[in-house]
C-alpha cells in the first residue's frame, strides 16, 4: 500500500513537469531507456518515435506549438507490485493545451508505460473518439484567447 502511494506520487510528479511552460525535456526523459519507443494512437491518426533523441526533438516542437499545457492525472495503476523492475504503468489524464496562437484545447487520454529494469522502454498514449461526437466537436478551441 505504501509502495503504491509512493510510486503513484512519482508518476504524478512526472506529469507535473509538463505543466511548466518551458519544461526541461532532459528531466522529463529521465527514467526512459535510450531506445525508448513512444507511440500515439487514435482513430484519427498516430505515429511512433524511437529513441530519446527523436522524442526530445518532438517534445521541443510540441513546446513551440503548445507553449502552455496543464495535465491533470486522474488515475494510476500497475500490473505488478509498484517497485518491480519490470512492470506496466497505466495513467488516465486530462489535458488543457494552449497553442502559440492562444487557442485552448481540452481532451482526455490514457498512457501505458512498459518498464524493464526500472527504465521505461515503451510508452503509448491512447485517445479514443469511438462512439463520441465528431472529432471536430471534441478537440476545438474553447473560446479563450
Amino acid at each position: 500500500m505504501i509502495a503504491s502511494m509512493i510510486v503513484k506520487r512519482m508518476v504524478r510528479s512526472d506529469y507535473e513537469k509538463y505543466n511548466d511552460d518551458d519544461f526541461d525535456v532532459d528531466a522529463v526523459l529521465t527514467g526512459k531507456a535510450d531506445d525508448f519507443v513512444y507511440e500515439m494512437s487514435s482513430e484519427v491518426g498516430g505515429g511512433t518515435l524511437k529513441g530519446k533523441k527523436a522524442i526530445a526533438e518532438a517534445m521541443q516542437q510540441w513546446k513551440k506549438e503548445f507553449p502552455k499545457r496543464k495535465f491533470v492525472v486522474k488515475n494510476v495503476a500497475f500490473s505488478a507490485w509498484p517497485f518491480c523492475p519490470n512492470n506496466v504503468v497505466m495513467v488516465e489524464y486530462s489535458i488543457t493545451e494552449t497553442s502559440k496562437d492562444g487557442k485552448e484545447f481540452k481532451y482526455d487520454g490514457a498512457s501505458v508505460f512498459h518498464t524493464k529494469n526500472f527504465k521505461v522502454v515503451h510508452g503509448t498514449d491512447y485517445i479514443s473518439f469511438a462512439g463520441l461526437p465528431p472529432f471536430s466537436t471534441l478537440v476545438k478551441p474553447t473560446g479563450k484567447v
